[in-house]
Order: structure tokens, then sequence, then C-alpha cells
């Protein structure tokens, strides 16, 4: 059987998955897509070990393509509405821009929703902004210099 475009069907990538993980299966991930230009720099924060932080992995079959961590913080300016931030959003240098990233967001956006909170928000390299403008966030503030990345940063926000 063949698609209109005349692709086999085998063709077609095994769509994307996002369920809970933990966070030790988010180590690699991190370290390699986000900490590659610094060996030896932990891709860990203190934020991974609070209670209420939660993990998710998007998968292509059974491979883990894509990672992000969540929890509840408040948003710089929003001081007392209900917040999550996301760091290490990280997926595969293979499967950027094959909807990995996309439906990990998703998902981040609907969970947080259903918990009841108003924003969801982290601080995005700007190599990453256009891609969350495109998800609905806007960009707040000056550029800043990450100190453990040594990368600038924007602050993204989005209204729930």
């Amino acid at each position: 059987m063949s698609q209109p475009d005349g692709g086999a069907l085998h063709d077609m990538p095994d769509p994307v998955a996002v369920r809970d993980i933990e966070l030790a299966a988010t180590k690699d991930l991190r370290a390699r897509v986000l900490r590659s230009h610094i060996p030896g720099s932990p891709a860990h924060a203190s934020s991974d070990d609070l209670p209420d932080t939660w993990h998710l992995g998007a998968f292509r079959g059974d491979r883990l393509v894509g990672v992000v961590t969540v929890f509840p913080q408040s948003a710089p300016g929003h001081s007392g509405a209900p917040a999550q931030r996301f760091r290490f959003m990280a997926v595969e240098p293979s499967e950027q821009g094959g909807g990995a990233g996309t439906a990990l967001m998703s998902e981040v956006m609907a969970r947080a929703r259903a918990r009841g909170d108003r924003l969801l928000w982290a601080n995005g390299r700007d190599t990453a902004l256009d891609f969350y403008v495109g998800l609905g966030f806007e960009v707040v503030g000056d550029s800043f210099t990450d100190a453990t990345s040594n990368l600038p940063h924007h602050v993204v926000v989005l209204a729930l």
C-alpha cells in the first residue's frame, strides 16, 4: 500500500508518545543535548529533587527522543499566580523538528491546566525562542546569559 505522495506506509516514522519517566531516564539526553559544550557539567538542578517535580519523556517506538522536567514555581513578575516552570527541555538532534518537542509541550500544557495552573514558564535558550513563540509563549524582558550554560536566554511565559 502506498501513500498519496507515492511513499510506502512502512516509511512513516512511529508516532511520538509522551509518558511519565523517572529522573534517571532524563540524564543522558539532558547531558548530550544541553551540556555537550561543557563536558563534566551536571545536567541536574535542585528542582529535580522537589517532591512535586515531574518528568516526561517523548518516545518514538521504544526510543526515548525527548525529555522535559516540570515543577511548581511562580513566574517572574507574576507572584501568587499558580504556575509550573519547565527545565531541561531536550530533544535528540536527529528528532528536532519531528514533533517530539511539540508533543512534550502539549502534554505539559494539558497537565498544568488540569492542575489549575495559570502560567507555564521557563528560561528558554535564545536558539529555541521561535519554537516557544510558535506554541504561544511570550518572550519577556531582556536577554541574559545563563550562569551554567553560558548561553543567552530569555524568560518565556504562556498564559494557560
